[in-house]
């Protein structure tokens, strides 16, 4: 964090298909900017290359993310990542359907935020939300209910939502 990110968390994925064991670093930025200078800025210290070289670490890829709205805080030792695609929307309906999302998610998950890819290669104009919980178990619990309601089905239906993909994930560091 000391290159200049709000805030930084790294995870592992455990249930992923062919991503299964890759390393994800994610950290957030005030701006584009400073999110594409800092990698340059870490790899120009030496100690940095070398951690990176001694811990086996390559770049595998980079991907720039809009954060859209967050409920809750990012802090579960567990997580969830489902990317999806759908029609754009506006911020208001954006927020409305946080809202009855969390109403869901809340019971068993620390944290969801819903993302969307501005340059992320194959992930571009997709959206990604991540969803952290203290127990795996509990969060597809509430996910389940959640994929359940008709209300949440319908509000989905009329973004024309299509599941791509889904993660699992433990947090290694936050």
């Amino acid at each position: 964090m000391d290159a200049g990110a709000t805030d930084m968390w790294v995870t592992q994925s455990v249930m992923a298909g062919d991503g299964y064991g890759e390393i994800f670093i994610t950290s957030d930025w005030e701006s584009i900017d400073a999110a594409v200078s800092a990698p340059d800025e870490l790899r120009a210290r030496p100690e940095f290359i070398e951690a990176m070289q001694n811990a086996g670490i390559q770049t595998l890829r980079r991907s720039l993310m809009q954060i859209h709205t967050q409920r809750g805080e990012l802090t579960g030792k567990y997580g969830s990542l489902i990317i999806s695609a759908g029609a754009q929307q506006d911020q208001e309906t954006i927020e409305s359907n946080a809202d009855a999302i969390w109403g869901h998610m809340s019971k068993n998950a620390t944290g969801i935020r819903w993302t969307q890819g501005i340059a992320a290669g194959p992930l571009t104009g997709m959206y990604a939300t991540v969803t952290t919980a203290d127990s795996l178990d509990q969060l597809m619990e509430s996910s389940n209910e959640m994929f359940a309601d008709p209300d949440i089905m319908g509000r989905m239906a009329e973004m024309g939502f299509q599941l791509i993909q889904r993660q699992l994930f433990r947090n290694l560091a936050d």
